[in-house]
């Protein structure tokens, strides 16, 4: 059988069911926290490797010069 016939065959079959219990225990709960937990620290990590490029981008900050060179590498 065409695997889309049966998706919609199940869809179909299940949408006659009215009482669905749910149960989410102490488990699955930790796991979600720790997925959001670590989605937070992903996107901060990312935010503070980016954060120049970010400004640049935003037009807060102007591209740095290179042009001139660094003071360490003057020389008297």
């Amino acid at each position: 059988m065409h695997p889309l016939f049966l998706t919609l065959f199940h869809a179909w079959g299940l949408s006659f069911i009215t009482n669905i219990i749910l149960y989410i225990d102490p488990g699955t709960g930790s796991i979600i926290l720790q997925a959001i937990a670590a989605a937070v620290a992903g996107i901060a990590i990312a935010i503070k490797i980016y954060w120049h490029s970010l400004l640049k981008f935003l037009g807060i900050r102007k591209e740095l010069k290179s042009d001139a060179p660094a003071p360490e590498d003057q020389k008297e």
